[in-house]
């Protein structure tokens, strides 16, 4: 099993020709010819993370968050593409194509949203790319009604979301990780915005516009893809050493 059978795998399921412009999804480290000993997937490529792979003798880490996105002006012996090449441990990223996919991460936070509320079974994309998702609730609710909901389905130790705002929503927006700068796009076409890491800023734009907003957080609306890819992956390669790792959230809440 080389990397290049795994990358052309995740390719059908999470096309990388999807990616964003401004997006840095591949193979960012390593070779396409290696043979893979076991496959560790997460959701960021940490020091922890490298470390585990080494403990379960994975010589590929899969995960959802570039290990490289900006371009390296130098490259430390501590950094963490070092560290992967140091030890020949390939690192496929596969970012903004997971979030697009049919059946990806936006898809995933609809399936975790239907254990507390009841949906109309069609949704429309946000942006013609197919990156977000619109839903519609089959019986309207109270705004911070559904907001309890979604953090209970998505696992949310605490959520963030817009004050005041006790009026009934129906029509959803979800952009997995941080998906704020869409509010101008969205007013008028939903409701409220299931989202993360919403800026200062953005939470006074939708409070200008009567516009509600929830954040649940960037880990809890994207942590959700490693038994999605696990799964994918079995599949296609029942006799692939699979790891799931979760490192868990690095943001403690006090």
């Amino acid at each position: 099993m080389t990397v290049q059978e795994i990358y052309q795998e995740i390719d059908q399921f999470a096309p990388f020709c999807t990616q964003e412009k401004w997006d840095h999804s591949g193979l960012l480290v390593g070779n396409m010819q290696n043979e893979v000993t076991g496959v560790l997937i997460t959701l960021d490529i940490s020091k922890n993370a490298v470390l585990e792979a080494q403990k379960q003798n994975c010589n590929l880490i899969f995960s959802h968050h570039p290990v490289i996105f900006y371009p390296l002006q130098c490259l430390p012996s501590e950094s963490i593409p070092y560290q992967l090449a140091r030890h020949d441990i390939s690192a496929i990223c596969c970012h903004t194509p997971l979030d697009i996919a049919e059946g990806g991460i936006n898809d995933l936070i609809i399936e975790k949203l239907k254990s507390q509320t009841e949906l109309e079974s069609d949704f429309v994309p946000i942006e013609e790319n197919g990156m977000g998702r619109i839903i519609k609730l089959k019986h309207p609710l109270l705004f911070p009604e559904f907001a309890m909901k979604a953090k209970t389905a998505l696992s949310c130790e605490v959520i963030r979301y817009s004050a005041n705002y006790t009026e009934m929503v129906q029509k959803i927006a979800i952009c997995s990780g941080s998906g704020a700068s869409l509010i101008e796009e969205l007013k008028g076409r939903c409701d409220c915005l299931l989202t993360g890491d919403i800026k200062h800023d953005r939470w006074y734009k939708a409070q200008e516009l009567s516009f509600a907003l929830l954040d649940c957080g960037h880990y809890c609306t994207e942590i959700i893809m490693i038994d999605y890819v696990y799964e994918q992956l079995r599949q296609a390669f029942p006799d692939l050493k699979l790891i799931k790792y979760a490192e868990g959230n690095p943001v403690c809440y006090g």
